[in-house]
């Protein structure tokens, strides 16, 4: 039976989706739910989606952790760390290099590695 409301290319990863995204701002959370399915949904098209995300946040200063005071700020962040380094480590959606930059890079660099991966996968025709 299909689950429309949480269907599996959401939690068929190293962990669920919305464990990462929910720690996210909402443009950045948006990006990463597209780039966590692209494989398994809409191909590139997911990518772009998420590169538009992306844009609008870099366009609005919306870093990519939200916004927390106090303790559950440093815990927000440690946990996105974590999240974000299981999925460069098994190179989740074959996009190692979009997670490192979104945990240790920039806002820029995280967009500029989705763009590069982008123009890879157009040029490879897939």
């Amino acid at each position: 039976m299909t689950d429309n409301i949480n269907p599996s290319h959401y939690k068929d990863g190293p962990f669920e989706c919305i464990e990462l995204s929910r720690l996210l701002s909402s443009d950045w959370g948006q990006a990463v739910q597209y780039c966590f399915r692209w494989q398994h949904k809409n191909g590139v098209e997911d990518l772009k989606k998420a590169l538009w995300f992306i844009n609008d946040a870099i366009d609005h200063n919306v870093p990519p952790i939200a916004a927390r005071s106090g303790e559950n700020a440093c815990a927000s962040h440690a946990k996105a760390d974590r999240l974000l380094e299981i999925l460069a480590t098994e190179n989740w959606a074959n996009l190692e290099r979009f997670w490192r930059e979104l945990k240790h890079g920039t806002a820029w660099t995280a967009r500029l590695a989705l763009a590069e991966k982008i123009n890879e996968i157009e040029k490879e025709g897939k």
